[in-house]
């Protein structure tokens, strides 16, 4: 009721606006209000306030602002986002209760990211790309239709500045605490009235806040572009990229039950919380177990190339896109609470052809064609601290994929529109892969024979395929010039895949989800005042939960299983209001209420008794956790933002800026013992600076968390828990501070 009422109020609002159309004309001529957003989100150009869906879209240039350099830094960007990361370059996202924990050549997101319009297939391919971006945009919900696989949670599409037809640059320098220093820039050169290339870059660099040098920031990018429009009708962008990811990786600490450690309370660090594993020896030496290594390292090379074609015809716009991208990477880490070691080379290719509607008349459409290729090779092992051991595990998986979509709205009337969308999609998944044990081998820098090393303990030679069709339908009203009225309908599809496990226990199923979503898009009083607001209830059925559990003595394995059935519903609200001309508030939530209705598992380690979950009797022990909230899933999470400036005698402008984020406590784990609960936090930046009065630079000191908050972002239970009771944690940044400076030419 509530929801129903703010979109009555905003109707209501809008169509009182309406009387005054001329009023508002003549204000918006002198005054532009909060400005319009265009985004590609729908596979189409649109304003950011026609889209019929939940979208934030975040200016490249407050990307550079916010100091976005790593995956994980995302979470920053849109209320109700998650970012983890715990082992190497593996990144795993949370939308809306909609996890999936990447940490093996096995993983898939459910989260669909794409690099300039590319769907980035493998999860440690997202490093080095977020610098010289256009946007960056964040759609929450399943996109099935549109976005195809693991789409279920939605979808981030980073969109780099494309070349323009003019000659200039820009340059940015951000120095700091923690050793920080960043550079970047682009050039761009019109080199004919058809031709226009682009070169960016960036070099990163950080300290780790760990206090074993972990958790640090360092990396370099390049891209080079070519744009090429022989004719009005034609365009040709040529684009090749290519980054490096080093430094020590992400690091963690440990956390106990307080009284373990003869301390009072429920969870408790073992020491100062930047205390890194590497540090905290003692704690796995004084029950015999091997300490850790103090060698952790990420060194990966990412890249690829892209050709998009965009020719205009009389009946819209025919795209084609195609795409090669690969990385080679190795890392050792201990970000999990144990040593995690591995080589991988993904590689990918795919093409997309797609023909959308100009914009105008009463049918506009999408209709498109789409194939990816994709192929894994990976050497990776895992410590057994128990069994004084490592796995060693050999993996190559092929697979591939092709689709077919549509997306059409019909405007009935001028206020009215019908939406509906298509998509078949085909996904077919092949492995032929090993893993072995590598006996009598500890840490913390173990000898890792060149070949296999005696017989496989898990030998699987698999080929799966699964097919499915989702569907969209959904209707618009403008209920005013300015006020866009929606509910729509959709499907959504996750194919399923393998892991590492005995024969029968080594695959799970596709899940699939059905999105019901009503919104309301407004601005009011002459563009001053922006009110977005959605609610959603998604129903899923055999949900993916990814996890790492104990199959078998000495055996632990990160595994994929269906959560049978799954319930949430929730709001997300957007809003911004320009109180004057200088003076800008936003304000965005994320609202989610989700329960696991059935999620079981068997296991030969349960967790501690602090668990929510109900435990069964041995052997093997069934942990039920139905009926709790889906891990790494905050309740709430509330976005503030203010921005101010004072404009100068000479025209010059001081400006300032403050943002401020919430996030409500959440289990990180789906043992639901109480070391893996994080603390509810709140995290508030400030930046003060000025730019001159032609608007070619500006300076701008800042401080990040400035309140030095201790966040939990995840938690992972050791695998010799039983025997050490450790949990791993993984922290946010503490406060950060420095300058950033940028210049146009």
């Amino acid at each position: 009721m509530p929801f129903l009422a703010l979109q009555v109020l905003g109707a209501t609002a809008a169509q009182a606006q309406s009387q005054d159309a001329k009023t508002d004309e003549a204000a918006r001529t002198s005054d532009q209000g909060l400005g319009d957003i265009v985004v590609t989100a729908q596979r189409r150009t649109e304003d950011l306030q026609r889209a019929a869906l939940s979208i934030t879209a975040v200016s490249g240039d407050k990307v550079i602002e916010r100091g976005v350099t790593q995956v994980e830094q995302l979470a920053t960007l849109a209320p109700g986002l998650q970012v983890n990361t715990s082992a190497g370059p593996y990144a795993s996202f949370s939308i809306r209760s909609v996890s999936s924990l990447s940490g093996n050549a096995f993983a898939d997101s459910a989260v669909a990211m794409n690099y300039d319009g590319v769907y980035l297939a493998t999860p440690t391919i997202l490093n080095g790309l977020y610098y010289d971006l256009e946007r960056v945009e964040i759609l929450k919900g399943p996109q099935g239709t549109l976005y195809g696989r693991n789409a279920t949670a939605g979808a981030i599409n980073v969109i780099p500045r494309k070349p323009e037809f003019t000659t200039g640059g820009d340059a940015n320098l951000q120095v700091g605490n923690l050793g920080r220093f960043n550079i970047g820039g682009a050039i761009n050169v019109a080199a004919k009235d058809t031709v226009a290339v682009r070169f960016a870059g960036q070099h990163v660099r950080r300290d780790g806040f760990m206090s074993d040098g972990t958790s640090d920031d360092n990396g370099d990018a390049v891209r080079g572009s070519i744009l090429i429009e022989p004719t009005p009708d034609l365009s040709i962008l040529m684009m090749a990229d290519y980054s490096h990811q080093g430094g020590r990786g992400p690091g963690a600490t440990i956390r106990k039950e307080c009284a373990k450690i003869g301390l009072t309370g429920g969870a408790c660090f073992v020491a100062d919380p930047y205390t890194g594993i590497a540090d905290l020896a003692s704690e796995y030496t004084s029950v015999g177990e091997a300490p850790p290594t103090q060698n952790q390292f990420i060194d990966g090379d990412y890249g690829g190339a892209l050709l998009n074609i965009d020719y205009r015809t009389a009946i819209g716009t025919l795209t084609f896109l195609g795409a090669y991208r690969e990385a080679e990477s190795a890392y050792v880490g201990t970000g999990t609470s144990w040593q995690l070691r591995e080589t991988q080379k993904p590689r990918q290719t795919s093409g997309e052809l797609r023909l959308a509607s100009d914009g105008g008349g009463a049918l506009q459409y999408v209709f498109g064609l789409y194939y990816l290729s994709t192929t894994m090779d990976s050497r990776s092992q895992s410590e057994s601290l128990n069994n004084k051991r490592f796995s060693d595990s050999f993996t190559h998986n092929e697979g591939w994929t092709w689709a077919t979509f549509s997306q059409l709205t019909y405007s009935v009337s001028d206020v009215l529109r019908l939406t509906g969308g298509l998509r078949y999609t085909y996904e077919q998944k092949k492995t032929n892969s090993q893993r072995y044990n590598l006996l009598n081998t500890v840490g913390p820098d173990p000898v890792i024979p060149d070949t296999p090393s005696g017989v496989p303990t898990i030998d699987m030679n698999l080929k799966k395929s699964w097919d499915a069709v989702n569907w969209k339908a959904g209707i618009e009203f403008d209920a005013a010039p300015e006020s866009l009225l929606y509910a729509n309908v959709s499907t959504g599809f996750k194919a399923g895949g393998f892991y590492y496990g005995p024969p029968g226990a080594n695959t799970y199923e596709p899940e699939h989800v059905t999105s019901y979503a009503i919104g309301s898009k407004n601005r009011f009083a002459n563009d001053r005042i922006e009110l977005n607001i959605e609610g959603y209830y998604l129903d899923y059925t055999d949900q993916q939960v990814s996890f790492v559990k104990l199959v078998g003595p000495g055996s632990v394995v990160l595994v994929t299983e269906n959560a049978g059935k799954t319930t949430a519903y929730g709001v997300d609200v957007d809003s911004q209001f320009l109180l004057g001309r200088d003076t800008r508030i936003g304000l965005s939530g994320s609202w989610v209420h989700a329960r696991y209705d059935q999620f079981d598992y068997d296991t030969v380690a349960p967790p501690s008794s602090t668990t929510l979950c109900t435990v069964g009797p041995p052997f093997p022990f069934n942990v039920d956790c139905s009926g709790l909230q889906p891990f790494r899933t905050p309740e709430w999470t509330v976005t503030g933002t203010f921005d101010q400036s004072f404009d100068l005698a000479d025209g010059g402008r001081v400006f300032m800026d403050a943002l401020g984020q919430y996030k409500s406590a959440f289990y990180a784990d789906t043992s639901y013992q109480i070391e893996t609960l994080t603390n509810e936090s709140f995290r508030a930046n400030f930046g003060l600076g000025y730019e001159d009065p032609q608007r070619r630079y500006r300076i701008r000191a800042f401080v990040d968390n400035a309140f030095d908050e201790v966040t939990i972002s995840n938690a992972t239970v050791n695998t010799a828990y039983s025997q050490n009771n450790i949990v791993g944690v993984n922290l946010l940044a503490p406060r950060t501070y420095g300058i950033q400076a940028s210049a146009n030419f």
